[in-house]
């Protein structure tokens, strides 16, 4: 027991501080912590690392031999005691020799080379380490030993906390007034104290630190050197990790990654700039501040959300793309807020200022649309680099206000031009910026989603560049009242991207760090962030008086001075310029906007294709309402070749019974020549597969369906991961078919799809909700993106949502895809029969004024009660002219219903959608009243109409498209049945659902009063549907009897 208590007692002190400091399991296969791999380091270095003592009584005065290195684990040393304790010869001599000490009292000193009163040796252990070593005799000084494994330990342990925790305690606030201790203000982090980096040098004496210890490999910060005094040591980790660079890596998993970030940063002169480089990022500072100054003068009292306080983002920006135009990069896409947005558009996309002095000006608009603020639009240009003299491709697209809503928007954009160049696995040649506010990167959650699809297979981009605009303030709050982490960028640990806060006023830093971003980037294909830790010299915008919520933050930003000055200064001393050179470039950037400015001036209209943030150029001019929509059937040869590939279970792979029943199913269709929905949307998409169109379908859970309907991917039931996309290789040469599951996500993935839609005209991009009643979810992007994004910024998107819809007993989140909100949002009047209006071309047809009303439409919503209808609907997307979102209330029950199938002939050479569909079942003669309706209650009111024998007294119709809502064909069905009384009937309740649009457009549309037109279905309610089975049976009873009724 005495021996054990002795064993214990020795090496404890050494397992401390390794169980304190570093985890005792790495996950990752044949990966080791720190510590092991500082052992490892020294194994090889030294290759029989071994402690001489002299003893007392042993009877020998050869020293004994001790094997220090796999000591890190309690557990480890209790099993080799144990297994000494029964066979001395089972363990290495090392072991023999080191137990034999502690049995004979005489347990080893633990530090070959240190005195054991030195501070040093106390690592871990608050007691003094002399009473663990009674018993041990003094060092013989005169044998020279290799250094112990345990000093790498120790200044492990030092060099630890500067690098995971220096970030906290990092001087990057140009204010001063993040920590409260030094701040004397409440400050506005929730920052510790230094101590939480320095706490292990403690009672270090003056010899401790002139002490020269060896650095291990897992450290550059000696550069070339492999050895350094501790007070070197400490002044380069100091510079390195608690300067104007706090920098946040440790938890990246890979090692080649870490390796890479220590080089960039820890060796000595990495950051160091040429003479010419910071002469160059002197210009990019004068520009921004010389901008933000002029349009105070010229416009003091528009809003503006200047830049003041954090210019050096402009370096930052021009930087990124300079480095990634040399890594190969063409493309840049841009997303970001207001804050710096007209510094952006001018002084990195090289937007002609002209174009944007007369946003200032109350100018018409020339040009579709309703225009934005300036500090919401976008443009698209091609620029010759300043020092790479690369061409490259710029764009920032337009966004509203809705904080972070553009993110996954500009990561799809991006996404889909890699597909289209051939560059999807790395995308080296197309980079996506996200711009940030501190506030908005820790407080929205689309960030989360948005950052969570980073490295998801047909999401990746190959990494974006974060950029955060940290200004210490949410609009009127700080922080600490606006976050709960320490840093706004905590989000982005959870994808492993570096993060790297800097000091907004030292631009070369600022610059370093832009440019190993884009490096990092090109290199590793991963995300990375940089938080630039400036301030916002106005308020929230030129208008607000910041004083009255920030009073002692704004009086020291009052009495700091502007970066152009310090970094003027600081280059003038250094002789990297002149005072008449810097004087020469503001005056010279002054008269560049003087001149732009006399320009605007004699501009009298606002071209909206100035700000076109998508290079659709050929598109745009070919676009007119005259234009025809050709037919979007099919051949039949072609229909027949879908329907053999999808019915056919796919060879090699050893299919689920369900998926082969459904190929089954699909077989036996086909030789009826017919089809149901889930053979619509295959011969939809194959058929523009074939004719050249890229298609992507993403959405949770859309390989299979969320009713299992679809299964365009068939798994093997013995293999894992192998699976076979049933569309993918239907015709030789056809394009390229995407179907993902994507991460359960609405707002950030239906974003991400709205991206992929805007970049490529010819792509049929459609989203799939799992219910449509989730659909809500990512409101954001429907209302704010791609309702109003046509009529907001020019921006055409053929978007398809395709939102499960349908009262069948479900509960209230599993019924509706809320088809009210959408038709809400449209924005078709209801004061005219369309080719009647005012304006309106003389001699249209119905067909040429239908197409109009597309034209001018800002979204088209479905409610589609045959397959034929759906492979027309999705082929119109790309046949059609122009672009516009479609919406589609998709089944449910219909996806199997018997009766919703269609024959080959109803999509065949020649066939277009039907935006109504009459009564096929009815003569005219007898009918006292027409229900009009729309989606799959149209099949239980033919099965109660017919149960009841109504069938020459209430003709149903359908209307299948009813946004832009289709008046002439209306009129011309109920006008087959004079004197027939005409009801609205739906499944949804009367607050829902399409009554409240549809009412006001029957009676214009038939000429009749607008009480005439009356109302069938649920009442008024504020949830969706029932979640009771006999609630919902009595409502339905109610709606078919008021529906069957003839009085």
């Amino acid at each position: 027991m005495y021996a054990r208590l002795q064993f214990y007692r020795s090496t404890r002190p050494i397992i401390s501080c390794l169980y304190r400091h570093y985890p005792t399991h790495d996950p990752r296969p044949g990966r080791t912590n720190a510590v092991c791999r500082s052992i490892i380091n020294y194994k090889t270095n030294y290759k029989t690392p071994s402690v001489r003592y002299k003893h007392d009584g042993d009877g020998s005065s050869d020293a004994r031999k001790l094997n220090v290195l796999n000591m890190t684990s309690s557990q480890y040393l209790d099993y080799m005691y144990n297994a000494w304790l029964k066979d001395r010869k089972s363990v290495n001599s090392s072991w023999d020799s080191y137990f034999k000490l502690i049995h004979a009292g005489n347990p080893p000193a633990k530090d070959s080379q240190r005195n054991p009163k030195s501070t040093l040796i106390r690592v871990g252990s608050s007691s003094n380490l002399k009473s663990n070593l009674d018993g041990a005799q003094p060092l013989d000084t005169n044998i020279v030993h290799p250094p112990s494994p345990f000093v790498h330990v120790y200044l492990d342990i030092c060099l630890y906390p500067f690098k995971a925790r220096g970030h906290l305690i990092a001087d990057v606030d140009p204010l001063g007034i993040q920590n409260p201790e030094s701040a004397k203000l409440q400050g506005t982090a929730n920052l510790p104290p230094a101590i939480v980096v320095r706490q292990h040098l403690k009672g270090m004496t003056e010899a401790d630190m002139n002490r020269e210890f060896p650095l291990a490999s897992f450290t550059v910060i000696g550069g070339k050197k492999r050895s350094l005094p501790l007070r070197e040591i400490l002044t380069r980790l100091n510079q390195v990790y608690c300067g104007h660079l706090g920098l946040e890596y440790l938890y990246i998993h890979d090692l080649h990654t870490l390796d890479w970030l220590r080089e960039k940063f820890e060796i000595p002169g990495a950051w160091e700039l040429p003479a010419e480089h910071r002469k160059w990022i002197w210009m990019n500072i004068m520009r921004a501040v010389t901008f933000e100054s002029f349009l105070a003068k010229k416009y003091g009292t528009e809003k503006r959300f200047g830049l003041e306080g954090c210019e050096s983002f402009i370096p930052c920006m021009a930087e990124c793309i300079e480095t990634s135009a040399i890594h190969g990069v063409e493309t840049v896409v841009i997303g970001m807020a207001h804050r710096g947005r007209l510094n952006t558009l001018v002084n990195v996309c090289s937007k002609p200022l002209n174009q944007l002095l007369t946003q200032f000006n109350p100018f018409a608009l020339e040009g579709f649309g309703s225009g934005d603020v300036k500090y919401h639009l976008g443009t698209h240009s091609e620029k010759l680099l300043e020092r790479t003299k690369k061409r490259m491709l710029l764009a920032i697209m337009a966004n509203s206000s809705h904080l972070e809503a553009i993110d996954p928007v500009i990561v799809g954009r991006i996404r889909a031009e890699q597909v289209e160049k051939g560059d999807a696995k790395h995308g080296k040649r197309s980079v996506a910026i996200l711009v940030h506010g501190d506030a908005a990167f820790s407080g929205q959650g689309v960030v989360y989603e948005t950052m969570h699809l980073t490295d998801l297979p047909e999401y990746t981009t190959g990494g974006v560049i974060h950029i955060v605009i940290n200004n210490q303030i949410g609009f009127t709050t700080d922080p600490r009242y606006s976050r709960s982490s320490v840093h706004c960028t905590d989000v982005a640990r959870v994808v492993n991207a570096p993060i790297f806060h800097i000091h907004a006023d030292d631009p070369d830093l600022v610059t370093y760090c832009s440019k190993v971003a884009g490096e990092y980037r090109a290199t590793f294909h991963n995300d990375v962030v940089l938080d630039i830790v400036g301030y916002r010299r106005s308020g929230h915008n030129e208008m607000d008086e910041p004083m009255i919520t920030q009073p002692l933050m704004y009086k020291r930003i009052k009495a700091h001075p502007s970066i152009l000055t310090t970094y003027s200064d600081k280059l003038i001393k250094e002789g990297t310029i002149t005072e008449d050179f810097a004087k020469q470039e503001v005056d010279k950037y002054l008269n560049y906007c003087e001149e732009e400015y006399k320009k605007a001036q004699s501009i009298s209209t606002i071209q909206m294709s100035d700000w076109h943030d998508i290079p659709w150029t050929e598109f745009f001019s070919n676009q007119s309402p005259k234009n025809k929509i050709p037919p979007t059937g099919i051949n039949i040869a072609v229909i027949k070749t879908i329907c053999s590939a999808i019915s056919i279970p796919p060879k090699d792979i050893e299919a689920h019974v369900q998926v082969l029943r459904a190929m089954d199913r699909r077989a036996k269709l086909m030789e009826a020549r017919q089809f149901d929905w889930a053979m619509a949307e295959c011969l939809a998409f194959s058929s523009l597969l074939k004719e050249g169109h890229h298609v992507r379908l993403s959405g949770q859970d859309v390989e299979r369906g969320t009713f299992t309907q679809r299964i365009h991917i068939v798994h093997d039931q013995s293999r894992d991961k192998t699976y076979k996309n049933i569309l993918h290789d239907v015709f030789p040469g056809q394009a390229l078919y995407t179907v993902s599951n994507s991460s359960l996500s609405e707002y950030g993935v239906c974003g991400f799809e709205l991206g992929y839609s805007a970049y490529n005209h010819n792509t049929l991009t459609l989203w799939e909700a799992q219910f449509g009643d989730f659909a809500n979810t990512c409101q954001v992007i429907l209302d704010s993106l791609l309702c109003s994004g046509q009529t907001k910024w020019g921006r055409q998107v053929g978007l398809v949502l395709l939102l499960p819809h349908g009262t069948e007993a479900q509960g209230p989140e599993h019924s509706s895809a809320r088809l009210e909100r959408f038709l809400q949002l449209c924005d078709d009047e209801c004061t005219h029969v369309p080719g009647t209006e005012p304006g309106a071309p003389s001699g249209e047809t119905i067909e040429q004024i239908m197409t109009r009303q597309l034209f001018e439409i800002n979204w088209i919503i479905c409610n589609i009660t045959t397959p034929a209808n759906m492979v027309h609907v999705l082929r119109r997307q790309i046949l059609m002219p122009f672009r516009k979102p479609l919406v589609i209330m998709s089944p449910k029950s219909l996806l199997r219903h018997p009766m919703a199938v269609s024959n080959f002939e109803e999509i065949g050479p020649g066939t277009s959608f039907k935006h109504v569909l009459p009564d096929p079942y009815v003569k005219p003669g007898n009918v006292k009243k027409v229900l009009l309706c729309t989606g799959k209650v149209y099949y239980d009111l033919i099965v109660e109409r017919q149960e009841r024998q109504l069938e020459d007294k209430i003709a149903v119709v359908r209307i299948e498209q009813i946004s832009p809502f289709p008046y002439h064909l209306v009129a011309n069905e109920v006008a087959k049945y004079p004197g027939a009384k005409i009801m609205w009937l739906q499944e949804e309740h009367k607050n829902q659902g399409a009554y409240h649009y549809v009412r006001d457009r029957i009676a214009l549309a038939v000429g009749m009063p607008l009480e005439n037109v009356k109302y069938g279905g649920r009442p008024a309610s504020a949830s969706p549907a029932t979640g009771s089975k006999i609630i919902h049976k009595n409502e339905y009873d109610n709606m078919i009897t008021t529906a069957m009724s003839l009085d």
